[in-house]
Formats: C-alpha cells, structure tokens, sequence
C-alpha cells in the first residue's frame, strides 16, 4: 500500500511506503487527511458475540506512525494476543480479568459509599459510561491498572473523535459521551489509588471540552407540527406532554409523575406539587382547551397522567426519550425542524417574556429562580425580533 501524503504528526500514522505483514486481522484503513489507523478487524461472520468490530492497534503504546519500529512491533505483538483471545472466545474459553484490573476498580467503587449516595439517575449516566470502559478494558487484554499510562488513556479518548468507520462512512463527534467517559475514568482509577496500587492517578488532569450550544427554542408552528404528528401516530400521550410543556415548562422529570388527583385537580384545572430538583411548591392554572383535552383521555382510575399507548405504562425517562424521537422523525422527514422535548421548558420561558410577563411572573410558573430566568432571557431574547417588535409597539412606533 503506498500514499505520497506527507507524514503528518498526531494520533494517526503516516501511511507506510512499502506493504507490510502485521498479523492475521490487522487492517490498514485510509483516512480522509491520507493518515491511516490500524485495527484488529474481525469478519462479522467470524466473530464471537460481542465481540468489537475494529479494534485500534496498538493497545497502549503511543503511537509515532508505522515507520517507527517500535510501533510495528507493539502492533504485531498486540495483534498476537487479540488473535488468541478471538480463539479462546470462539471455544467458550473467556478470559477472565485478572485480580488487578479495571473491572477490579469498578467493583470497589460500586460497593463503595460514595456509589450508595449518589441518585439512581446519576448511576444511570456512570453505568452507561463504565460498560464503554469495560469494553475498552477487554479489547486490551484487561491491562494493568497499576502502569496503565495517561497516553493510553488519551488514545482511548480519541476514539469519541469524529472520524471515519471501517465501512468508509464518516461519523460525528461525540462530545458528551467523551466527556462523561473521561469522568467515569477519572473515578475509577482513583480507586487505584485509594487501594495503594498507584500513587498518582493518570486520569486526574484530563478535561473534555463540549462546544457550547444553545437551546433550539420551540415556535408555536412547531408545537402544531409535533401535536398534529403525534396525535396521527396514535401517541396522544406525546401531543399532550407537548402542550402541557409550552403552557407550564416544567421539568419531564416531574411531569413523567403527574396523577390525576393527585398533582393534577380536573375540577379546577390546576396543577399543584413541589419540583423534585428544588423542592419549591408550584400551582398552575392550564388553559381550558388543555383541560378539556385531559378530561378526554384521562381517567380518575389510572395511576399517572401520562401513559405509553403502546405498552399502557408510564413513562421511563428513556422511554419517553424513544417515543418522542419516533414523532420527531416524522416531523423532520415532513420537512420540519428537529428539536428536543426537554427544551421546551427554555422555550416556555421565551414565550412568557415575549408575552409580556414580568421576571417573577415567570418564575412562578416555571420554578426557576429569578436569577436563573434572567440568565435564561439574556442569552435568548436580546436579539429576538418578537420581543424588539413589542417594544416599538409600545412605544407607538409601529402598529
């Protein structure tokens, strides 16, 4: 394989000038700036369940291009040992993690008190995170924990960059798992520490920036698209948590929870609870047009307000997350925009102040904090021509 590129220095290698041996499985894949990166690549009709489709090589050592012999070597010698363990998986044969090992880590901090005090949803997000680690852990042999290098670490961590698959397809960069992933590391290896098996711990100093976005905010034409859509895919529930949002904005957290006769009284059409983040108590009025479409498909017999249609159950977080990305899909396709649910709690506030309402107007709606709403209209109003239109009617300006 020959490339005239220049070698470029970084994470990639410059592609090598002359065809090289580097075991059976290893692949050589051109990127789109003429490096290349090197995989341990199992045909899927081959591999084993679970076994990871293209595996980066080296394991550990830095990489400095394929015409750094060092490298080579660590490749072959890297490639030498997935193969036997490709073998062993294939016979039933697993290798387990030895009694120092990332999975070793994990365990003490899962059993440790600060795992017991965190909230089940923040166990969630590091579960989430660990099962990527542990992963990563088993496409290495389950390394040493105790000389395990930042570099290592790094390289890994490269691995969330945007780039280009083994199929040749490109794909995004995925900040907000690189970020959280690097966090998890950080905390698992400081059980490597705490039990003496290092005095340093390599993931300390390592920070993930995530670009800063700000929120998409909802219009009333997107609220009518997303109703109209949910309601033709028979998901009622959605096009009602869809209204019920851009009236009150309150966290899906808290509404996922709402009952009948419970948070919500059908007789005067209010909403009265205490938020589950700030404890701070909220009382509600809704619109007629939205109780109206409440007494029609609630009833006083079931549990929660909001039910999944397809499975007559309330809503998980993730759930709900799958249900409404089936109506966004439909939505997008028909040429409309692609939001997210959670942001209409943003967009409720936008409308509010477009409105005409006060600062403490606002909040006690939506339970922010003043100090939060203003921080909120700073960054989404200034330039808002609804708002700038307003102003000038108020001043007689304009009509």
């Amino acid at each position: 394989m020959t490339d005239r590129t220049p070698p470029k220095h970084g994470r990639s290698s410059p592609m090598p000038t002359v065809t090289l041996s580097l075991g059976k499985y290893v692949v050589l894949k051109k990127r789109a700036d003429g490096t290349s990166r090197t995989y341990f690549q199992v045909p899927a009709r081959l591999r084993p369940s679970g076994w990871s489709p293209a595996i980066p090589l080296p394991r550990t050592a830095e990489r400095r291009g394929l015409l750094d012999a060092a490298e080579v070597a660590a490749i072959k010698r890297d490639a030498e040992a997935l193969y036997r363990e490709l073998m062993q998986a294939k016979t039933g044969d697993t290798v387990k993690p030895p009694a120092k090992s990332l999975s070793a880590l994990v365990d003490h901090w899962q059993r440790s008190e600060d795992w017991r005090d965190l909230s089940e949803k923040t166990k969630v997000g590091y579960g989430t995170a660990i099962k990527k680690i542990l992963a990563w852990s088993k496409s290495l042999g389950h390394p040493d924990p105790t000389t395990l290098p930042k570099p290592a670490i790094l390289q890994y961590l490269t691995s969330f960059d945007a780039g280009v698959g083994a199929d040749g397809k490109p794909y995004p960069a995925r900040y907000t798992a690189k970020k959280h992933t690097a966090a998890a590391l950080r905390i698992v290896m400081k059980q490597a520490v705490d039990l003496g098996w290092r005095a340093d711990n390599p993931a300390e100093k390592i920070r993930v920036k995530v670009p800063k976005t700000k929120a998409t905010i909802w219009e009333q034409a997107d609220v009518d698209a997303y109703v109209a859509v949910a309601r033709k895919q028979g998901m009622h529930s959605i096009a009602l948590i869809i209204l019920l949002e851009w009236e009150i904005g309150q966290r899906l957290t808290d509404v996922r929870q709402f009952r009948p006769g419970g948070e919500y009284d059908s007789e005067r059409g209010v909403f009265s609870f205490r938020q589950s983040k700030t404890d701070e108590p909220v009382h509600i009025e809704i619109s007629l047009v939205l109780r109206g479409l409440l007494k029609a498909l609630v009833d006083d017999e079931q549990l929660f307000l909001f039910r999944n249609e397809r499975t007559g159950k309330a809503y998980t977080e993730n759930r709900l997350s799958k249900t409404f990305a089936w109506v966004r899909h439909a939505v997008v396709k028909a040429g409309g925009r692609r939001l997210i649910l959670k942001q209409l709690r943003h967009s409720c506030i936008v409308q509010l102040a477009r409105a005409g309402c006060t600062v403490p107007e606002i909040a006690a709606i939506t339970g922010h904090a003043l100090g939060s709403v203003n921080t909120i209209l700073s960054v989404y109003l200034p330039r808002d021509t609804t708002v700038a239109r307003a102003a000038q009617v108020k001043r007689g300006l304009v009509v």
